[in-house]
């Protein structure tokens, strides 16, 4: 009896050493400690908005987006901005590219999205054909100086896209921001 109770306490201790070792590991590979060069691309926004996908354009900084949606509520895309600037009264200002040059191709000011469904906000490439209707070819991810930085194929970006929209059924006009990390495509 007392052999398997020694044996017991032998494999519990080692088992909760096993565990806390793959929670050490899952959490440091969740910081990114072991990153291995490359930048998987994530973006995320709060709930109810979804980064369906994206692409940052190497050479131009351009963004690709298409921007999901399920607010429960018809929305207008009024403006995009890609940044690494944190201070929205400085891009409202015009001292940072700010949502007012928010140009879409076809002559339209906004992209219209009904809850439920995605349309592209961002189309650096043009790759969007016939599928949406309307979209803005000049999204530029910066850097908090309002400048693009290193755009080289594999070179890495952190910043924020801000989603200026307002929902067409209650007039309410909002800014949601989301973080957005890429590695530079071509």
């Amino acid at each position: 009896m007392r052999k398997g109770q020694t044996a017991m306490e032998y494999l519990m201790t080692y088992g909760w050493a096993i565990l806390i070792i793959m929670i050490v590991v899952a959490v440091l590979f969740y910081l990114g400690v072991f990153n291995l060069g490359s930048t998987i691309s994530q973006c995320t926004f709060p709930p109810g908005f979804t980064c369906v996908s994206n692409k940052l354009q190497a050479g131009t900084s351009k963004l690709y987006l298409v921007l999901g949606q399920g607010t429960g509520h018809p929305i207008q895309v009024n403006g995009v901005n890609c940044t690494q600037q944190t201070d929205t009264n400085q891009m409202s200002s015009g001292l940072y590219v700010s949502y007012s040059n928010y140009n879409i191709g076809s002559g339209a000011s906004s992209i219209n999205i009904s809850s439920g469904a995605s349309a592209v906000v961002a189309d650096a490439m043009n790759i969007s054909g016939s599928d949406y209707p309307a979209v803005a070819d000049n999204i530029i991810c910066s850097q908090a100086n309002g400048l693009p930085g290193d755009t080289t194929i594999g070179a890495s970006y952190n910043g924020i896209i801000y989603i200026n929209y307002t929902e067409t059924d209650t007039g309410l006009t909002r800014i949601i921001s989301g973080t957005y990390s890429a590695a530079f495509e071509a």
